[in-house]
Formats: structure tokens, sequence, C-alpha cells
């Protein structure tokens, strides 16, 4: 009997631990790309550039203290691609994506990234490591009773 394992990932989290090389700081884009990276929203030699838009334009209504709707994000993308026409359905994809991996939020139609309860500051970097570190607690919670049930075993 096979087990049905992709059914019971609830949530996932990739970290990569990512060389800073100085070329990187040079373009934005070179930034953004290098998040996503670390991050694990994309893989390695891959391109998903609407995705990278995408991070673009929420980290750009992010400084800007700007909490957009779904059109803002659309013209934000269209704009960062120079093109008028982006799939929305594309985008609303991606944007699920991201909510599905508690990185971003969307409350009232507006969307930013997820914050913790208690961070009264918009500190992107606090709020992604708090998503981050969630789910690793969660994991080794599971972990944990496991490796018990596992020990009585034996």
């Amino acid at each position: 009997m096979e087990l049905p394992e992709g059914a019971l990932i609830r949530q996932e989290h990739i970290v990569r631990d990512l060389q800073f090389p100085t070329d990187v700081k040079h373009t934005r884009r070179s930034l953004v790309r290098w998040l996503a990276l670390s991050l694990g929203l994309i893989s390695p030699k891959e391109s998903r550039q609407l995705l990278l838009d995408i991070l673009d334009a929420l980290f750009w209504f992010h400084f800007q203290k700007e909490e957009p709707d779904i059109h803002s994000i659309l013209a934000k993308v269209g704009e960062i691609r120079a093109e008028a026409g982006v799939n929305p359905k594309a985008v609303r994809y991606h944007l699920l994506q991201l909510k599905k991996a508690e990185i971003i939020e969307c409350r009232k139609r507006k969307y930013r990234f997820a914050l913790p309860p208690m961070q009264e500051d918009a500190d992107l970097a606090a709020a992604l490591e708090y998503s981050y570190m969630k789910n690793a607690k969660n994991a080794f919670e599971k972990i944990r009773v496991a490796l018990q049930a596992l020990s009585r075993t034996y």
C-alpha cells in the first residue's frame, strides 16, 4: 500500500545559506533573485520571472509603507516588466502560494508581508524569520514525538 505522503505535508519552507557576493548588491533585480533563492521560493537555475516581479512589487510597496490591492500589484508588475498585459490569473496564483506559505497576508483585499503578532514595526527580516521559524518549530515538535514513539519500538 502506497502512502499519500504529499497529502500529509501541511507547509514547507526551504531556507538556503547562500554566499552573498558583492555583485549581488549592484542591482535590485539581483537582490530580489538572491532573496527568492535564499527563501526557497525559486530553485537554482529557475527563471520564474513573474514570481520575481511580484516579489519586487511587494518589496516596493512594503518599503513605501503601502498595502496594495490586486490592481495596484498588477499595475506595478506591469511597470516592472515594462509591458501592459500581465496575466492576472498567474499573479493571483503566485500571491496565493505566498499566502499559503504565510509570507504575505491579505486583509480587506490589501496585501502585505505577514508580521508576527506582537511586532509593532514593519521589520521585514523579523517578519520572514518569524514565519519560517514558526514552521520549523511546529515541524520539530512532531519530529520529537515521532522519535519518542520510535525509541519505544527498540
